[in-house]
């Protein structure tokens, strides 16, 4: 995964890729520059310098996709960071918006709050210092063309009908292990999680027989083969005709349900502090003596979850999450250990579902928020009117409200008033319809990217620059495909794969979930949406840092037609024998780009300063005056959670600075 290795099964004609479907999303060849500064959101320096121009792109830096563009969840085209998107705010990192005559309009508004970003974090900001403020005005940029960042919303229309999907932010996961301020918000918006217990269906794998699958690919074994589990766990009869040998088979099943001790000798506590300084890769490799074929097996074991695969993620975390090959090192779990990941030690006692799923993801949490916000756009009021809603996006920013989410304008600069960082007001300028504009505001909160801020907000001290491009995220795909109906699944008996190389690691049926007016669908012979995911983390790093500035170059670089058919040709290695045809089976695709997606989460072995510090997310996220940073890059955890608490704190920050 994150390379441009991989090479079609099947030929294009049987792949269906002369067919007219109703929904192309593609990124069209997109060649933004490929310097270090561009790809790994790090400073000069660290990977290389920074540009001095900004590459058009083969489709165009206008083009946003096809559609309408008045309901963004419902266009065709590229989605997610779509070009128009992406172009100022590399304009400003390659250091040329800035030249030449740039004049700046002043509108006149000033407002108590203006928030830079218009995901999670950014509306939870404006909702909490609302909610402080009743009376306040408050403005909300974004340089995208929808709001809630990477929660955002799919639309599908198979025969006049919806089928909602979500185009990043999957769940509220963990509810349970919270912090009380999350959870307060979830409350303010009427989102009971128990709901879920009845909304989302927790018998549909069993009801239809479906299992959990690996695909092994002909890549690294012989062929192409479906390894299916049984109560999503591999057995002897899984790997009865799969093409590994005996010995490779053996071991993995050995290791995975009845592992020896692979540090015998050792104390309890020398064996963990062995494990933090090992990969998942290099334990199973040099102590458990895993042969090849097993690593092979194993490589993308981590990728979905945590955006790169095994050869980067570390041990004492794999150990931790209870990977395959651990029970015999007898290691005490009644707590958590100080070397593993935050959301690790967060979730440690946590045993919740993974169900708490609005159809759309958490653009559920988002458009609730905006409703709070914003009344008047058609935002739901309760979660279960959620799926159906619709949003007018000609109410979002209008004169007089006193809140404004104002969408398509990409802030470019913020600064206090004369250059003085104990001054009173920010004058903020963003982008519109190839103008600057300038306006006020008594505070700023930066819930964009914390790689943006740098650039935005140019007199903060060195220090604190450095620690925020350090916060790089890792860079993903999220495709939703229409499907006319899910009876290959159904004949295969799987609801989910993982392959084992290829450009996509995770096939997957959406998640059941059916609520309020809407309905998922009740048999195989219904359309349904078919989730696949690419990490595009370059792999070989055991600092997963590395791999990003490569692989987000390959996802920036590579022409679309190449996202559709290696898409559909993993969709039919998987499901051919189940009677799948792409040319017939598949009605739509959407494909959600984010160059910047997971925020990164620290673990060991390669981020030493963990946890002692300092740590460059804490350092980063410093005040300025009288702006704040708010983001999950700040918190660094790539979770909705870690969003409102960054959110709240932000907010709390500006409160106490506004204290005489």
């Amino acid at each position: 995964m994150g390379d441009d290795s991989y090479e079609p099964v099947y030929s294009d004609s049987e792949l269906g890729m002369d067919k007219k479907i109703s929904r192309r999303d593609f990124l069209d060849g997109m060649a933004v520059a490929a310097g270090a500064m561009a790809v790994s959101g790090c400073a000069a320096g660290e990977w290389g310098g920074i540009h001095d121009k900004v590459v058009e792109p083969p489709d165009g830096w206008s083009n946003a996709g096809r559609g309408n563009s008045s309901y963004p969840p419902a266009m065709t085209g590229l989605r997610g960071s779509t070009n128009p998107a992406l172009r100022i705010p590399h304009e400003l990192r390659d250091g040329i918006f800035w030249n030449g005559d740039r004049q700046i309009t002043a509108t006149g508004e000033h407002y108590d709050l203006v928030v830079v970003g218009a995901g999670i974090s950014g509306l939870s900001a404006a909702y909490f210092y609302r909610q402080a403020h009743p009376n306040a005005r408050i403005l909300i940029l974004d340089n995208h063309d929808d709001f809630g960042g990477h929660a955002r919303r799919n639309e599908f229309h198979p025969n006049g009908g919806l089928i909602v999907g979500y185009g990043g932010s999957q769940s509220i996961e963990a509810p349970s292990v919270w912090s009380p301020v999350a959870k307060k918000l979830l409350a303010d918006l009427g989102i009971e999680v128990k709901k879920f217990d009845k909304y989302y269906d927790q018998g549909f794998n069993g009801r239809w027989k479906l299992n959990d699958s690996v695909f092994m690919t002909n890549d690294l074994f012989a062929r192409d083969h479906l390894v299916v589990m049984k109560e999503d766990k591999l057995t002897a009869g899984s790997f009865k005709n799969a093409p590994m040998p005996a010995e490779a088979k053996a071991a993995f099943l050995k290791l995975q349900d009845k592992p020896d001790d692979y540090m015998p000798g050792l104390s309890e506590a020398a064996k963990k502090a062995k494990l933090v300084e090992l990969t998942y890769r290099e334990y199973l490799r040099d102590y458990a003596r895993m042969p090849g074929e097993v690593l092979d097996f194993l490589q993308t074991f981590t990728s979905d979850e945590w955006g790169f695969g095994i050869d980067a993620f570390g041990a004492i975390d794999s150990w931790a999450s209870g990977y395959p090959g651990f029970d015999g090192l007898k290691l005490n779990a009644s707590k958590p250990y100080k070397y593993c990941g935050p959301t690790i030690q967060i979730q440690w006692n946590a045993d919740d579902p993974y169900i708490y799923h609005f159809p759309d993801g958490n653009n559920g949490i988002c458009k609730l928020i905006v409703g709070k916000l914003i009344p008047g756009t058609g935002a739901p009021a309760t979660m279960e009117q959620e799926p159906l809603a619709r949003i007018d996006y000609s109410k979002l920013d209008v004169p007089g409200n006193p809140v404004r989410l104002r969408l398509n304008a990409p802030c470019v600069r913020v600064r206090h008033k004369g250059g003085d960082v104990g001054a009173k007001t920010v004058d903020v300028d963003f982008y519109r319809d190839g103008k600057v504009y300038g306006c006020t505001a008594g505070g700023v909160v930066m819930a964009c990217y914390n790689t943006m801020v740098p650039y935005l907000v140019q007199d903060l001290p060195s220090e604190q620059k450095q620690a925020l491009f350090y916060g790089t995220k890792l860079p993903i795909i999220y495709a939703m495909v229409q499907l006319r109906d899910w009876r290959a699944w159904e004949r295969l008996k799987i609801y989910h794969t993982r392959f084992t190389s290829g450009d996509w690691c995770v096939a997957e049926l959406d998640y059941p979930v059916s609520m309020g007016g809407y309905k998922f669908s009740k048999d195989p012979g219904q359309p349904i949406l078919v989730h696949m995911i690419r990490m595009a983390t370059a792999p070989g790093y055991r600092n997963p840092r590395g791999g990003v500035g490569p692989g987000r170059r390959e996802l920036f670089n590579r022409p679309f037609e190449r996202y559709e058919r290696t898409l559909r040709d993993q969709l039919t290695r998987l499901l051919a024998a189940g009677g799948f045809d792409p040319a017939k089976d598949i009605q739509a695709i959407t494909v959600n780009r984010w160059g910047h997606g997971y925020a990164l989460e620290y673990g060991r072995p390669w981020a030493t300063f963990w946890p002692d510090g300092p740590l460059p997310s804490v350092v980063g996220r410093r005040k300025y005056g009288r702006v704040t940073i708010a983001n999950s890059d700040s918190q660094n955890r790539a979770y909705a959670d870690a969003a409102v608490d960054a959110a709240w704190r932000a907010v709390q920050e500006l409160e106490a600075s506004s204290k005489p």
